[in-house]
């Protein structure tokens, strides 16, 4: 030490922030939680790990369909569509949102007898379905395989670049008074007297209310509070080719094949829609299943025959959060606001979320009704 020097005393500083609302999760669900409820002058706390929007919402096909979902997901995804339609102006950015419609495809007798059936639940809770055969399944797709037999088109299905949306939430939410915290992983947190508590690298939380939007991690957040959420990993993988030129105008989906298939405005061909791979929660290493991948390749090809002589340019898998139900979890317990568990296919529901959350936090109660998917259901 030189003379006159004063001598440094370490010290650990720690930053106390009092907030009405905390978000945990900086997916599309919660990052368009945080921009709603900023759009209406809430004090709102953004909590991300690594990079909003970096996770499952920003990993997966991007597609925004209505159809082959639960039921009981149908009034979430018809009432998502006006909203798609407005993102971009509404979040100043292109999300590459495209309403180019989405197919759902058969190859057998069978199959098209039982895909009808379904069809004719999915319009009686008002989904407009058209069933294509012949030759108008050929003009809309003409690089089908002759082994497809035909299949519902809903023309208000569609995709968007999933890397765009979330990141767009959160930067719009910013903008508008959000507060943002990225590479910000919650070490722990605890009710607080008639709060909770958060402690996190940026210092500790106080929170009167809280969502917990973190997907796959949802159930070991929710565990420090001891609530039970039956979530657990699964691991959907994808696959990108090289860009080609046009060969498909619509989303294709498989109905005994666990497919999906979109081109991208790159011409790159997305495929996905089941195959799995190999990740953990704790230590966040992940990767594709090589041989799921060749499958994968394997059942694009025999719809899209085309798609032979591809060359793929890279797999990758995404983290997600699964139920028993395959429905996500959406709930209240006291002031902790739950809403996780989407099963791969939340990308399209989750901006209506988001603002259902919002309206249920300032308003009192949402303006769709959620019981369906409440904690209830699994209690025995």
């Amino acid at each position: 030490m030189h003379p006159g020097e004063k001598a440094r005393v370490p010290r650990t500083v720690t930053v106390a922030r009092s907030m009405d609302i905390a978000i945990v999760g900086g997916g599309i669900v919660g990052a368009s939680c945080a921009y709603f409820l900023a759009d209406r002058g809430a004090r709102v706390l953004l909590l991300e790990s690594g990079r909003v929007g970096r996770e499952a919402s920003g990993v997966n096909a991007g597609g925004v369909r209505q159809q082959a979902r639960a039921l009981p997901e149908l009034p979430l995804a018809l009432r998502s569509l006006p909203l798609w339609g407005d993102l971009d102006k509404r979040l100043d950015a292109r999300l590459e949102y495209d309403r180019c419609g989405d197919l759902r495809i058969v190859e057998t007798a069978a199959d098209a007898e039982k895909l009808r059936a379904i069809a004719a639940r999915e319009e009686d809770a008002g989904l407009s379905l058209e069933w294509l055969e012949g030759a108008a399944l050929r003009s809309l797709v003409p690089a089908l395989s002759p082994r497809v037999l035909g299949g519902t088109l809903c023309r208000t299905g569609g995709q968007a670049n999933p890397l765009l949306v979330a990141p767009a939430f959160g930067r719009r939410a910013q903008d508008l008074g959000a507060i943002v915290w990225e590479g910000c992983p919650v070490q722990w947190l605890r009710h607080d007297g008639a709060g909770f508590a958060l402690e996190t690298p940026n210092g500790r939380v106080q929170t009167a209310r809280l969502v917990l939007a973190a997907g796959a991690w949802t159930a070991l957040l929710a565990g420090g509070l001891g609530l039970w959420l039956p979530i657990s990993l699964f691991v959907p993988q994808m696959m990108a080719t090289v860009p080609l030129p046009l060969v498909l105008g619509t989303v294709l989906l498989g109905f005994s094949r666990k497919l999906s298939v979109k081109q991208m405005r790159s011409g790159a061909v997305l495929i996905g829609g089941g195959k799995r791979g190999w990740g953990d929660l704790v230590t966040r290493a992940r990767g594709p299943a090589e041989e799921n991948v060749r499958l994968g390749a394997v059942d694009a090809v025999a719809v899209l025959p085309v798609l032979g002589g591809a060359e793929t340019t890279r797999s990758w898998v995404g983290l997600e959060g699964l139920t028993p139900d395959d429905m996500p979890i959406i709930d209240r317990a006291g002031d902790v606001y739950l809403a996780a568990g989407f099963c791969g296919h939340g990308f399209a529901i989750g901006p209506v979320v988001g603002q259902l959350l919002s309206e249920w936090l300032l308003d009192g109660k949402p303006s769709l009704e959620l019981s369906a998917f409440g904690l209830h259901r699994f209690q025995s």
